[in-house]
């Protein structure tokens, strides 16, 4: 008998057996802090517009602090010449008994100007070049200014100790006959200081259009994306992601829309599905019926029955081959490199061997990328729509596009009526057809050809345009994007 293995216990599981995965749940979770942002477009914009503001105050009242120069009022050269212009006419109205006590208490009062008695006498240094420069110097003229009349004024320390020492010692004789002496700093007053305050405005103008630019930037770089996806659902191209971070209101848009494309990608299936099934089931009777036509006695009637089994067929291929290449969706088959002009070469080639009046006047071999047989179809609808109305078509090939976006160009001309230009919209849709004069018996198309023009030219992101011709007749243009940057141009041919 087979020996029996039972599984070990948790208490008898060696502690070595514990794997990887449970070691690492025993962490303790990894703390994250989470930036208190506004989930709302609103409460983003907000937030946006206060930390623009609060950044702004912040930064100008560092820059203040920076630029502001310590308040002493004392040892400021203005504040000191006007102080002293105060002591002196205080002196000059007083009593010359009077005046040595006015002068002790100002000298107490004012410290930093040292005031004292004078006596008249000049240093021999002090004459002189010294007093022409002490006559124009900024501080004695603010000092008359406050003085309020002419004031002699001499200078009683040499240049070279006023450099050295940076004080200016002055002495004063009023109208009066007041004398005093005094110092001050020898510093002329100084203007702000408009090159830091004007770099400090303008560094704070641009920091603040940056951070501006930079958070806008943040709040519609998901719109942006919302706009691509949604530009992009339709055609050959394959559709960008919806946006997964942003405004709420943002997220609720993408995730509606990509409901709304799911249910949209869903009804297509299941018209070009239900289509599908109709053309095949209605292939089996319109065959039987023909075989039976054939044998209908009266030639006239055969004849007649025919062709209305034959426009039943058509009518059935033609909404087959709409909803088949006319969808542009991505995933309609695969895209590979085309030359443009070997494509229209043969639809012109094609026509012309059963002898209709189609010519290539100018060709331009360029690299498109997208599928031929599309492509195919719908240059020979328009060339056919041009056959059959106006008699005739010339095909010209040019550049189209800007510089970033180059392209090439295929006009379809006709010398026929034209489209009216109200109705030009409506030709677009499926099922109208430009001779609605004439009956269905004598019509020989469905209404679905541009159509299928339209989607399959947009479904390799191309335009088309259609434009009666100053002189007379129609011009259908399909504009296609180049698979590349340059293009080969290889002459023009007839």
């Amino acid at each position: 008998m087979s020996p029996v293995r039972t599984a070990a216990s948790p208490a008898e599981a060696p502690a070595s057996d514990s794997s990887p995965k449970q070691d690492r749940s025993r962490r303790p979770p990894r703390l994250r802090l989470a930036w208190p942002r506004p989930k709302k477009a609103a409460g983003q914009i907000a937030l946006l517009v206060v930390a623009a503001l609060l950044a702004a105050h912040v930064l100008a009242a560092v820059m203040l602090l920076a630029l502001r120069e310590p308040w002493r009022p004392d040892e400021r050269p203005g504040v000191a010449a006007t102080r002293l212009s105060t002591v002196a006419r205080l002196l000059d109205a007083a009593e010359p008994g009077e005046r040595e006590g006015i002068l002790r208490a100002a000298a107490r009062s004012l410290p930093t100007l040292r005031l004292a008695p004078w006596d008249g006498e000049t240093p021999p240094a002090g004459t002189g070049d010294a007093d022409d420069e002490i006559e124009h110097h900024p501080l004695i003229t603010r000092l008359r200014d406050g003085f309020g009349r002419a004031l002699p004024v001499t200078d009683l320390s040499p240049g070279h100790d006023r450099g050295r020492t940076g004080l200016l010692q002055i002495g004063i004789t009023t109208p009066a006959g007041a004398r005093l002496r005094a110092v001050l700093p020898d510093d002329f007053p100084r203007p702000p200081a408009q090159g830091p305050i004007i770099f400090t405005f303008v560094f704070l103008g641009v920091s603040l259009t940056l951070l501006s630019f930079w958070a806008t930037r943040a709040l519609t770089a998901p719109l942006a994306g919302l706009a691509a996806a949604a530009e992009a659902f339709g055609t050959a191209e394959e559709p960008p992601p919806l946006p997964k971070r942003g405004p709420e209101e943002v997220l609720a848009l993408a995730r509606a829309l990509d409901r709304m494309r799911t249910r949209l990608l869903r009804l297509l299936d299941d018209r070009t599905q239900m289509l599908a099934a109709i053309s095949h089931d209605l292939r089996t009777p319109i065959t039987r019926l023909r075989l039976r036509a054939e044998f209908i006695e009266d030639e006239r009637a055969r004849e007649m029955t025919l062709r209305d089994l034959d426009q039943m067929n058509g009518l059935v291929e033609s909404a087959l081959s709409y909803v088949r290449d006319g969808q542009g969706a991505p995933g309609g088959g695969e895209t590979t490199l085309i030359d443009l002009a070997s494509v229209v070469q043969t639809v012109c080639d094609g026509f012309s061997d059963v002898g209709a009046a189609v010519s290539l006047e100018r060709t331009r071999h360029v690299l498109v990328r997208g599928r031929p047989d599309d492509l195919q179809r719908a240059i020979t609808n328009l060339v056919d729509n041009a056959v059959k109305y106006g008699g005739g078509a010339r095909l010209v090939m040019g550049p189209a596009g800007s510089g970033d976006h180059p392209g090439v160009a295929v006009e379809v001309i006709d010398d026929g009526p034209g489209i009216p230009d109200a109705e030009r919209s409506a030709m677009l849709q499926p099922f109208v057809r430009g001779d609605r004069a004439r009956n269905l018996d004598s019509a020989s198309g469905f209404g679905l050809g541009l159509s299928i023009v339209l989607a399959i030219v947009e479904g390799h992101g191309g335009r088309l345009r259609l434009e009666n011709r100053p002189g007379g007749g129609f011009c259908a243009r399909i504009e296609l994007p180049l698979a590349a940057g340059r293009s080969a141009d290889r002459g023009a041919s007839a």
